[in-house]
């Protein structure tokens, strides 16, 4: 196949409320967008947002997928886009679901045709052992939770091996979970799925394995090793043989960009794709998030919104109890680090309501409290959370302190500051302190460390390590999105803060986890074609649109060096706090 300016790329984001795919073209431009809504399209299912919810179980009907992929490609082909232009397809999907296939279903899909009807109709029941899929909102695995933990010597231990501590939605309990009360589904299952490796196994009309960055969210694949961990495979079924051939072992590693195959003939036929079209893996949404932008190693992606979430590229592998590691998709001997904070915009609005007396919409008094020079906090720190909140592990607590800023220890706990405006500064530093000191072990950029007379050792969660690593490491980028990224007085404490090295910018995502899957179906299938040689980082920064990002401004040295001294205070706030 020969690559013209009409050479398209697509990529899919499978998430749990829709199925959207965009098409790119050689410029990274994106030339068509079509989404189909599972609620308002497909009401038959009688989905609640696109899943059904029956106490803590939250499962999502597979049929439902198959039928959204062919009204998707349906639209495609009455808006007038040509399908045969198609060079290659890759994308992203909800992460940690399961689809559970039985022994007939290599077989179903490699005999898909056009003219045998829908893929639902081809597939369904037959090729299922069970007709929905457990969900990333499922939380009915506690149980097993603890039975993986205490499998390998509990919650840090888990996390050493997997990059996660063991949580509801990872597949691994899922799947344990499937095996003890529903012996009779997971004896007629020959293969599971991920969401991801799934909708690829449909694309292609065979059954392909996971992904390797995809395996990292199911609480069973050993990352130092880079292999489905014996024990925890053990603890799933004791006949280690048949759990490996359920799961394809070994997954498929992302040293560099595997083929999956072409296209099946029942898409080359129906809806006049190029049978020579390529499938390259796909993967999870927030794998394919970094993957939307040209994010190299030390860079950081702050999303402010009802929560925060940090992303970040390394080639460190410091794994915590407390967030979660994952191979990176793209780019061989580095990972995605991802911290999840409960209190993000929400608790920020409740100190906003509190300033004002009211609630509000307001951020006015809030965003002046935070650009005033002269409202001094510098002895000051407090922590604000209405939600229990994931990191550090604690119940909702507020709690203020005073501190001696010569030796950075706690004088006095407070219930409230001299002026409650205090608490709009206190609020947004303690956010950002907490996000700066869990990344600075996953960082490697250095900076000199001046006039530190001690350098004792500071704990944070499961990290107890000397003082002068939170100050001698910053972020190399620092990228902001999500709704609170557009206020500029939160965003600039953050950037003083976090302290990146080589600029801050902000821009709009509407559509990440789908472009990040166009990127990699590009990047990849030139690797493959030997068009090109560059790392994905150096491809897509070279043709990145950067014309469509705010460099909102560089880092102030001064004002990073500033908040080393609420380093150690924030610490022994954290450490007095009750656990959950």
């Amino acid at each position: 196949m020969t690559e013209t300016n009409d050479s398209f790329y697509l990529g899919f984001d499978l998430s749990t409320q829709q199925l959207k795919c965009l098409a790119i073209n050689e410029s990274l431009r994106i030339v068509h967008t079509e989404t189909v809504a599972f609620g308002d399209e497909l009401p038959q299912y009688e989905t609640s947002k696109g899943v059904y919810v029956k106490g803590d179980s939250i499962q999502s009907p597979v049929s439902m997928w198959l039928e959204a992929l062919d009204l998707l490609f349906s639209k495609f082909t009455q808006h007038g886009f040509d399908l045969s232009k198609v060079r290659a397809v890759s994308g992203s999907c909800q992460q940690h679901g399961s689809v559970y296939w039985t022994q007939k279903a290599d077989e179903l899909l490699r005999g898909l045709k056009s003219t045998k009807g829908s893929l639902a109709e081809q597939l369904s029941p037959e090729a299922f052992s069970r007709p929905t899929a457990p969900n990333w909102q499922d939380h009915s695995t506690g149980k097993q939770c603890h039975e993986f933990e205490d499998a390998v010597g509990g919650p840090q231990e888990l996390a050493r091996i997997t990059g996660s501590r063991a949580h509801f939605r990872f597949t691994g309990t899922q799947i344990l979970k499937i095996a003890e009360e529903e012996p009779e589904a997971y004896a007629n299952t020959a293969t599971v799925s991920l969401v991801s490796s799934f909708l690829a196994s449909v694309l292609t009309g065979q059954l392909t394995s996971i992904e390797e960055a995809e395996a990292c969210g199911m609480n069973l694949y050993d990352i130092p090793k880079r292999e489905y961990h014996p024990k925890l495979l053990d603890l799933v079924d004791k006949d280690r043989k048949s759990i490996e051939s359920k799961l394809k072992s070994p997954p498929i590693h992302c040293d560099k960009p595997v083929c999956l195959g072409s296209i099946c003939s029942y898409f080359v036929d129906k809806y006049g794709f190029n049978k020579d079209c390529s499938v390259y893996p796909f993967t999870g949404d927030n794998l394919a998030t970094i993957c939307s932008l040209p994010l190299e190693k030390n860079d950081v992606l702050v999303s402010l919104g009802t929560s925060t979430t940090i992303l970040l590229v390394t080639d460190q592998y410091h794994p915590s109890a407390d967030y979660h590691l994952f191979i990176h998709p793209t780019l061989p001997n580095h990972y995605m680090g991802m911290i999840c904070y409960c209190n993000g915009a929400l608790a920020r609005e409740r100190v906003r309501d509190y300033i004002n007396g009211s609630p509000t919409s307001d951020w006015t008094p809030f965003n002046d409290a935070l650009n005033d020079t002269n409202l001094n906090n510098d002895d000051e720190i407090g922590v604000y959370f209405p939600l229990g909140e994931i990191v550090p592990s604690v119940p909702s607590v507020y709690k203020r302190a005073k501190f001696d800023p010569s030796t950075g220890h706690i004088k006095e706990f407070v219930d409230n500051f001299a002026d409650d405006r205090h608490d709009a500064k206190n609020i947004v530093e303690s956010q950002a302190l907490s996000c700066r000191v869990r990344i600075s072990p996953l960082l490697t950029s250095g900076v000199p460390v001046e006039g530190l007379a001690k350098d004792p050792n500071v704990r944070f969660d499961y990290d107890d390590i000397p003082l002068s690593q939170y100050y001698g490491r910053r972020p190399r980028r620092a990228f902001f999105v999500g709704g609170a990224s557009k206020n500029d007085a939160i965003v600039n404490k953050f950037i003083q803060v976090l302290g990146a090295t080589e600029g801050n910018y902000r821009l709009e995502t509407p559509n990440s986890c789908a472009l990040g899957g166009c990127y990699k179906a590009i990047w990849s299938h030139k690797i493959h074609e030997k068009q090109i040689t560059a790392t994905f980082d150096h491809f897509l920064g070279e043709k990145f649109p950067w014309g469509e990002v705010e460099h909102i401004r560089d880092s102030d040295d001064a004002s990073w060096h500033h908040y080393n001294k609420k380093i150690l205070p924030l610490s022994e706030l954290e450490a007095s706090l009750p656990k959950h």
